[in-house]
């Protein structure tokens, strides 16, 4: 609390020296504290007025929330209030974002806002944000890296009062475009978490409209997201990254999201740690895993066995009927070959039989014998 208290006095002066009705009335503001390196935001907020802490009631001043956008030493992170948003710290865990909420009171025609109105209020936020990858690298085509970040605040809420929330569904509500710059071109395959970059443009502009159906391209509200399931991992909005992009906190702990495989496991091993300690469950988990795998790796080794002795068994069949006809081949060749022995000779003797049959052929027979001519016979005689 006190650090985001020190961080509204830091950029107090971003409303009292900032002109902020310029184009289309807008209430919101940009300065510059280090140039291409921190720059303050203030965000105005059209459903949601100032909240007078002191008094713990909602006041009819026009609120707005401060934002401190700055780089690392290192030039490596972007940091939004303190909270790494490129290269995302987890991306299973989203940035937990939180803003001071300071009230505006418009003075005389140059319409300058001041804050008078009391202390700030610190409010968590739940946003929306697009950013790029940064798992990938550079490539021969592209070896340079300038990241777009896209922020629109969807909902605000006070952390003591867990009834005050507050969505931001307002068509005119304003989101916040950071236009960020590689320092240097970079070879073939440098991660881009790795390169360093300054800060090149910063703008706070309305919401795109969505012409295909009502209210706008990055607002949703927390009932239209889709459920999450124990059959995804992550419930990722982006599963190629994987990246969430509508960052609800009651969607969200410190395991993940809610209702993801990833959650329900860590989450459980979070409770045995915390429980048990880390080596003890380390132990525990190894014993239940072993009684439980166990069965299954029996299972496999069996089924493994008897693969193999199924393969044994054929291989053993196959080589008994190759030696069986083998032996069989061999006796069959030797009765093929008294066979043919046999069937020479009975051709040799069939073929006598013919010659002899067509000797008897040629040799004329005598006229057939009758009575008559034996009576002409005698009388001759």
């Amino acid at each position: 609390m006190a650090r985001f208290a020190r961080l509204c006095f830091l950029l107090l002066n971003l409303f009292l020296f900032t002109h902020v009705y310029a184009k289309e009335g807008s209430k919101s503001a940009v300065r510059w504290y280090k140039a291409e390196r921190q720059v303050g935001i203030g965000l105005a907020t059209p459903d949601l007025f100032y909240w007078d802490q002191n008094n713990e009631v909602s006041t009819d001043y026009p609120g707005a929330f401060i934002f401190d956008l700055k780089l690392t030493p290192d030039n490596l992170t972007l940091l939004l209030n303190g909270e790494p948003i490129l290269p995302r710290a987890r991306t299973h865990v989203p940035a937990s974002l939180r803003a001071p909420q300071v009230g505006l009171v418009e003075d005389g025609v140059e319409h300058r806002p001041s804050v008078g109105v009391g202390e700030p209020t610190v409010m968590d936020l739940d946003y929306y944000i697009d950013t790029p990858d940064t798992t990938s690298g550079t490539s021969i085509y592209n070896t340079k890296y300038n990241p777009r970040i896209q922020i629109d605040i969807l909902q605000a809420s006070i952390p003591s009062l867990p009834g005050y929330s507050t969505p931001l569904s307002s068509d005119v509500q304003e989101m916040i475009w950071i236009w960020l710059e590689g320092l240097s071109e970079h070879p073939p395959g440098t991660p881009y978490a790795n390169i360093p970059l300054k800060i090149s443009r910063v703008e706070v502009s309305k919401r795109w409209l969505n012409y295909h159906s009502e209210g706008t391209t990055t607002y949703r509200s927390l009932k239209s997201l889709s459920g999450c399931y124990l059959w995804s991992w992550l419930c990722a909005d982006i599963d190629e990254y994987p990246y969430y992009e509508y960052i609800y906190r009651e969607n969200f702990d410190e395991y993940g999201k809610k209702g993801s495989m990833r959650h329900f496991l860590t989450r459980r091993w979070g409770n045995m740690v915390n429980l048990l300690g880390y080596w003890r469950a380390v132990v525990l988990l190894a014993l239940c895993g072993s009684m439980v795998l166990s069965p299954f790796v029996y299972a496999v080794y069996r089924g493994v066995k008897g693969v193999f002795e199924m393969y044994r068994m054929r291989m053993k069949e196959v080589d008994d009927w190759v030696a069986d006809e083998e032996i069989g081949g061999w006796l069959e060749s030797n009765r093929y070959l008294e066979d043919f022995a046999n069937d020479e000779k009975e051709e040799a003797i069939k073929k006598k039989a013919g010659e002899k049959t067509s000797v008897e052929e040629s040799i004329p027979s005598p006229p057939p014998y009758s009575e008559e001519d034996g009576k002409e016979l005698v009388m001759k005689s």
